[in-house]
């Protein structure tokens, strides 16, 4: 008999995990026990995570709002928010100075609909090169960027690890000439549904350069976990998808 239970089978870390209330919208998880209990009920041992307030307040807010979930047992890791702004960025350099980053998710006030500052090189430069210089991966989300954008203005920043996020099926023509255009970066995976997308990108890029991430709460986390685990990946393939690429990117934050 078929069972509706699902757990992972490989070890977890989700790249990309939402926090805390939207203005419009109460989180499911109210506080960080919440979401840890979410995340066993999946067999998501670790993840990324960042404040909803980043978002839709300031990344500074959202920021110090993050704190207290992080906790000190590893579960949780801040993917610390930060925008185009002097004051953005003094704050992320603070946090670098102590240690703190290994990696940041960039604020981009929804360019797509011109309600922010477009991504082009003449208004991140100071950003992108900071991040670039420090060796400090940056993620950048398709959902809020206008997609030629993305492709061109990284191009400036060769050296500059990305993480991109938020593929859909409708980006499916998109990705594979943006992989190649930017080497440096990878691909999280939380809506990327086409069939046989994931073996093929892995058989063309490699499974090194694709990440797991729910991009809960705006979505369920099992989805997609459950998904790749039922491509043909091979478990030691899966590992590197689920976990070992994104501890990879992080381990190698801060190194030339």
């Amino acid at each position: 008999m078929t069972t509706l239970n699902f757990k992972a089978r490989v070890p977890v870390f989700d790249a990309n995990v939402r926090v805390g209330d939207r203005p419009e919208e109460v989180s499911p998880c109210r506080n960080r026990n919440d979401l840890l209990a979410e995340m066993d009920r999946h067999g998501v041992e670790r993840a990324l995570i960042y404040h909803a307030q980043g978002e839709h307040r300031s990344p500074i807010d959202g920021n110090e709002d993050l704190e207290e979930w992080i906790g000190n047992d590893g579960r949780l890791q801040p993917l610390w928010s930060v925008l185009s702004s002097d004051p953005s960025l003094a704050q992320i350099k603070d946090l670098h100075a102590k240690g703190r980053v290994n990696c940041a998710r960039l604020h981009i006030h929804d360019t797509i609909h011109q309600l922010g500052l477009i991504f082009k090189p003449w208004a991140y430069d100071i950003l992108l090169s900071w991040f670039s210089d420090n060796h400090i991966p940056l993620w950048i989300s398709l959902l809020e960027t206008e997609n030629e954008d993305i492709v061109s203005t990284l191009q400036d920043y060769p050296n500059l690890v990305t993480v991109i996020v938020g593929a859909h099926y409708r980006h499916s023509l998109w990705v594979r000439p943006a992989m190649k255009a930017l080497p440096n970066a990878y691909l999280e995976l939380s809506r990327y549904e086409p069939l046989g997308e994931i073996e093929a990108l892995r058989n063309e890029f490699g499974v090194e350069r694709l990440v797991y991430g729910s991009y809960y709460s705006r979505f369920i986390m099992g989805p997609m976990l459950f998904y790749l685990h039922h491509t043909n990946l091979s478990d030691d393939e899966l590992k590197l998808v689920c976990s070992g690429n994104l501890e990879r990117i992080l381990a190698n934050a801060g190194k030339s």
